[in-house]
């Protein structure tokens, strides 16, 4: 498949566990490394709700193990960087972008930042249909704000190339379940956490007159092939990749030597 082809593969929304979500992810970088796979957009939900720690963290550090296990919570460990994040099943949709580092700097992203929020202004297009206007920063790594909220972090792993690219759209906050399950600094309380939480980030629907999930879904997937220049066109996970992911699921992802790997 050439690197040049403007038409890519779309994934549309569905909702599957943290090992999963996880282990797709990182099978459809591998298959469109070794040209099983066409460039891709996916869109997901994560059920149950699940907690993500970068690849370098610590999971002790970062999580409260016993709080996600008595809500029956997935952890798992990414193979992109960044913070931990709270993934909640009904307040988020996340996305991910797996393409040739060279297909963006064609688009003038030259370097890491600019290709992230290259792929970021999909985003960032898609709410201006809806009269918003977002700002760009980085807290761990690029972030999207609304009135100087944060309310999209995303991360990147680069492999032969390649990049995956993967992120949340946060539609609504719940700071208090938030910081029952991830731990604050040291030396944070709880409280001033959740009060950071409130001052810092927002959810989209508190911008939103209304939101309608298909009619939004439908405006992120038109701003990706806007920024991007592409067409999307439906696809279905090959059986190339659904092998590997299922692998990855019991060999990684739901693994605890990965989990604990800083332990």
């Amino acid at each position: 498949m050439s690197e040049d082809n403007k038409e890519w593969r779309f994934l549309p929304l569905e909702t599957r566990n943290g090992y999963w979500n996880m282990a797709l992810d990182e099978a459809i970088l591998d298959a469109v490394i070794n040209h099983e796979s066409p460039n891709t957009l996916r869109f997901f939900k994560w059920n149950p709700s699940t907690i993500s720690i970068g690849r370098n963290q610590s999971l002790i550090n970062e999580v409260d193990v016993n709080f996600a296990k008595e809500r029956n919570f997935n952890i798992v460990r990414r193979i992109t960087g960044g913070g931990s994040v709270f993934h909640d099943k009904t307040r988020e949709i996340t996305y991910s972008i797996v393409c040739p580092t060279r297909f963006l700097e064609k688009l003038n992203a030259k370097n890491v930042i600019e290709q992230f929020e290259k792929i970021e202004e999909g985003i960032v297009l898609a709410l201006t249909h809806y009269g918003l206007k977002t700002e760009k920063g980085v807290i761990h790594c690029p972030a999207i704000f609304l009135d100087g909220k944060k309310f999209s972090g995303n991360a990147q792993v680069r492999k032969k190339g390649y990049l995956l690219q993967h992120g949340t759209i946060l539609l609504e906050l719940d700071p208090e379940l938030m910081y029952s399950v991830l731990k604050a600094p040291h030396n944070v309380s709880k409280t001033k956490m959740v009060k950071s939480v409130y001052a810092k980030c927002i959810g989209i629907r508190d911008k939103l007159e209304f939101y309608e999930e298909s009619s939004f879904l439908s405006s992120l997937k038109s701003g990706f092939e806007s920024t991007l220049r592409i067409k999307l066109k439906d696809g279905t996970f090959s059986e190339y990749e659904l092998r590997m992911a299922k692998n990855l699921v019991s060999t990684k992802y739901s693994n605890k030597d990965w989990l604990e790997k800083y332990e």
